[in-house]
């Protein structure tokens, strides 16, 4: 199997020196705020949409609420004039959102408007034209054919299988499309951001509508152990697990291993976050918190006590040459340059 070049951005602190001392956390966060940076537990995080992702995204239109009714493009407007009975009838809503007037050879625009505030805009707009003697342009306004946007919503939306849901599948470049929005870049977002994300957006559109969204399935999922483990390589998961359930998967643990300097790598939009985290605590039941793996996460078991990033990067490097194992991660790992011990 060919091993895929890693990209590790760590490595500009490979040149660096400090007297301070990192034997005890040997690799800086440097996505992390300077406060968390020497953190030394993984926190379980919501695993994030990928390429191929299927969800299901089910939607929900509201025709109630506490809000008096405003027009809509689509809606009947009837107009009767307590006057003139002639201009009477009923009007289409226009997609610009706007009514003609009969008599009046005039468009106004009702859409977005309350029934009162519809009334007093068709008032003004013959008061300008001087088509009523005063006080006679009493007129009301009434929606006869409501909620065009919600109804023309239902019809585009209603599937006879799958009724208000559909299913949207990530694309290979991590974008997917949805109705009334278009495509929107899902690589990196979580299932509940997307959701909150959809919401936002669909509330600022016509037609009351909201969304729940549910990971149908998900890509194959892999893992990645390497180091001084027995069988090091990429493992099929189809959850988060613990950094022990790991080690397990991978046969254990070398005698060589120092398990005091297990590093975790997990990416972190272009950069690469990497943690030390103590397996032997673990072990002994004295770690603060368990540690987990997600989608693509690598797990590395050095030989020796890593000091610095340049060690972690040579370590790295001599893995994918000479132990031959082929990983996907889109980073590149190169040693070159590192003079830290």
């Amino acid at each position: 199997m060919n091993a895929r070049i890693l990209v590790l951005l760590l490595l500009p602190l490979a040149g660096c020196s400090s007297t301070t001392d990192t034997r005890s956390m040997p690799v800086q966060i440097l996505t992390a705020a300077p406060a968390n940076a020497q953190a030394t537990d993984m926190p379980k995080v919501e695993q994030t949409l990928r390429p191929q992702d299927v969800l299901d995204v089910i939607f929900h239109i509201s025709t109630t609420g506490p809000q008096a009714y405003r027009v809509q493009p689509g809606d009947q407007v009837a107009l009767n004039f307590t006057a003139a009975s002639q201009l009477n009838g009923t009007q289409q809503v226009m997609p610009d959102g706007s009514i003609e007037l009969p008599g009046a050879n005039t468009a106004v625009k009702v859409a977005g408007l309350t029934t009162d505030e519809a009334r007093l805009a068709v008032q003004r707009a013959y008061d300008q034209k001087m088509l009523f003697q005063p006080n006679r342009n009493q007129l009301t306004v009434l929606v006869t054919s409501p909620l065009a946007g919600e109804n023309n919503l239902r019809s585009t939306l209603s599937h006879p299988g799958t009724g208000m849901s559909r299913e949207i599948t990530v694309g290979r470049d991590g974008y997917a499309s949805f109705p009334e929005i278009g495509a929107v870049p899902l690589q990196g977002m979580t299932v509940t951001q997307l959701e909150a994300f959809l919401n936002e957006r669909y509330a600022q559109l016509p037609g009351h509508m909201t969304v729940d969204v549910l990971l149908k399935s998900t890509a194959g999922n892999e893992i990645y152990v390497l180091g001084e483990v027995a069988q090091p390589g990429s493992y099929p998961i189809r959850r988060p697990i613990s950094v022990l359930e790991a080690l397990t998967l991978a046969r254990g643990t070398n005698v060589k291993a120092r398990l005091d300097s297990v590093v975790i790598m997990r990416r972190n939009g272009n950069q690469v976050e990497a943690r030390h985290y103590d397996v032997e605590k673990a072990l002994s039941g004295d770690a603060s918190q368990i540690a987990y793996l997600q989608p693509e996460d690598m797990l590395f078991v050095p030989k020796t006590k890593l000091a610095s990033a340049g060690e972690l990067a040579r370590q790295l490097a001599d893995v994918v040459l000479f132990q031959g194992v082929g990983v996907s991660f889109g980073y590149r790992l190169d040693n070159k340059g590192s003079n830290s011990n």
